[in-house]
């Protein structure tokens, strides 16, 4: 799934990123990369991720490149932890 389809306050994996390198290092930078854990706060254009206890601000058209696995009910780091 797309990271800009995702639910809000659903949280899920990054499984992948479909960008240029630039694009990647950046997401890297913000702590959008493969395997790390993230919740949409609120959709939109600017979309708001909460990761590591943080709100991050990104394009509809960067998120749109970021691929997501849901985490399953009960499996969910940020959500047992009480947030990212």
């Amino acid at each position: 799934m797309r990271l800009d389809a995702l639910p809000p306050r659903v949280c899920a994996v990054v499984r992948s990123v479909e960008t240029d390198d630039e694009e990647t290092k950046r997401l890297k930078t913000l702590g959008v990369c493969v395997g790390r854990r993230v919740e949409l706060v609120r959709a939109g254009n600017p979309l708001i991720l909460k990761i590591f206890g943080s709100r991050l601000g990104l394009s509809a058209e960067l998120a749109a490149r970021v691929r997501v696995e849901v985490c399953q009910p009960g499996h969910c780091a940020l959500k047992e932890h009480g947030g990212a």
